[in-house]
């Protein structure tokens, strides 16, 4: 819940940042691309959507993070527990008493 409101504030901020820009810049620009490419664009465009491009990698690249990370932690897990039932194990055992030691005197 807490990350879905973070999420929201984050883009109703973006989107309060756009409107705004757009209202302060209305005019439109013209874009000189490779081989004589050219077009007219508004500048909020020019703004808003490399940085919406950026935003989408950066998830896109953090997302792989995260999963090799939940990757990591279920490998983890999964050791923790074949551990863990070792141990049990290890417990359940009868415990014998072994050779004796020298200088005690259970003969």
């Amino acid at each position: 819940m807490k990350k879905f409101i973070v999420t929201t504030i984050i883009f109703l901020l973006f989107a309060v940042l756009a409107l705004t820009i757009n209202m302060r810049n209305p005019g439109s620009i013209t874009l000189n691309y490779y081989f004589g490419w050219q077009a007219q664009v508004d500048l909020y465009v020019v703004l808003v959507v490399p940085f919406l491009i950026g935003l989408v990698l950066g998830a896109l690249l953090m997302s792989i993070s995260v999963f090799r990370n939940k990757m990591a932690a279920g490998r983890s897990k999964r050791q923790l527990a074949k551990v863990e039932k070792e141990v049990e194990n290890l417990r359940a055992m009868p415990v014998s008493s072994g050779p004796a030691l020298p200088g005690s005197d259970n003969s």
